[in-house]
């Protein structure tokens, strides 16, 4: 017997709606692509592959792609719900616009076990968003699809770490041979082919006239004015400030050295002769506190 009850058929209606609204979302797909500083240098992972993989896998699938929504230069270790472009993919899954969220691998999501699978179970359990990856056959649907989800997230965070760890051994090795163990290039030097350090002689010219102007006694704030009075950027184009003045008078590669500290599990430091050409001769700098 059909109901008359004008609450429960107005219910009736709304969940109908509701269905149909899923059903239409589910055929529609949005893609997310990441990647951080560090990848870009140092794998080449480009946002622009990403895209391409997600363009070609939605056409292949039937997929109607809204949108690719990227978050360049952006950490795996960030919480997605604390990176600007997830936040309008959520944005987009409140208002059930689509029902398919495309990455190109399950670790642009995030980095570590638990931001994966927990933002894999919001976008499922509170949106009604399937998480697929285009290079991984893996569905987080089901219940079972999320605990093989939930495993492989696991093993790949294990071979991240273990990369990492193996990353950490080589620049220790390097460094402790006197080469440039990766990171951003002092103001001075810049980053060769085989990722040494060379001078850029217009930077150079900068570091030596600091150097001299401590000598003469000026502080820190003082050579930071000096420099700003005289028009000389910084190598962002920003004025001078007292903290970076500091920082280079400390900078024991300016003196052909490498000086590296190493946060692990055993905290590691030293000095060792680089294998850069100095920009000042040894002992030129006179320590500030």
């Amino acid at each position: 017997m059909k109901t008359t009850n004008p609450r429960i058929l107005r219910l009736m209606k709304a969940r109908k709606a509701a269905e149909q609204k899923q059903t239409e979302a589910s055929k529609k797909a949005v893609g997310y692509i990441r990647v951080s500083t560090e990848e870009q240098r140092d794998s080449g992972l480009s946002l622009g592959a990403q895209r391409e993989s997600i363009t070609a896998f939605a056409k292949s699938q039937g997929y109607e792609l809204l949108e690719i929504i990227e978050d360049a230069a952006v950490s795996g270790a960030t919480k997605p719900m604390d990176r600007p472009g997830f936040s309008r993919i959520l944005d987009l899954a409140q208002n059930e616009s689509f029902g398919i969220l495309l990455v190109w691998k399950f670790d642009r999501l995030a980095r570590h076990l638990a931001y994966a699978v927990a933002t894999t179970q919001t976008l499922h359990e509170d949106y009604h968003v399937t998480l697929r990856s285009v290079t991984e056959p893996i569905e987080t649907e089901s219940p079972m699809g999320q605990t093989i989800f939930s495993i492989f997230a696991g093993m790949a965070m294990m071979e991240r770490e273990a990369i990492t760890e193996r990353t950490l051994m080589g620049r220790k090795a390097k460094a402790k041979q006197g080469g440039f163990a990766g990171g951003k290039a002092p103001y001075g030097y810049a980053r060769d082919k085989e990722g040494g350090l060379i001078i850029v002689p217009e930077e150079a010219g900068v570091v030596q006239k600091i150097f001299a102007l401590h000598r003469q006694g000026l502080g820190t704030k003082a050579i930071a004015a000096h420099l700003n009075a005289e028009g000389i950027p910084t190598r962002g184009g920003r004025p001078w400030i007292f903290s970076t003045i500091q920082g280079m008078l400390h900078n024991e590669k300016y003196e052909g050295n490498v000086e590296y500290y190493f946060k692990s599990t055993e905290k590691e430091s030293w000095v060792e002769l680089g294998q850069h050409e100095a920009i000042l001769p040894p002992k030129a700098s006179k320590r500030v506190g």
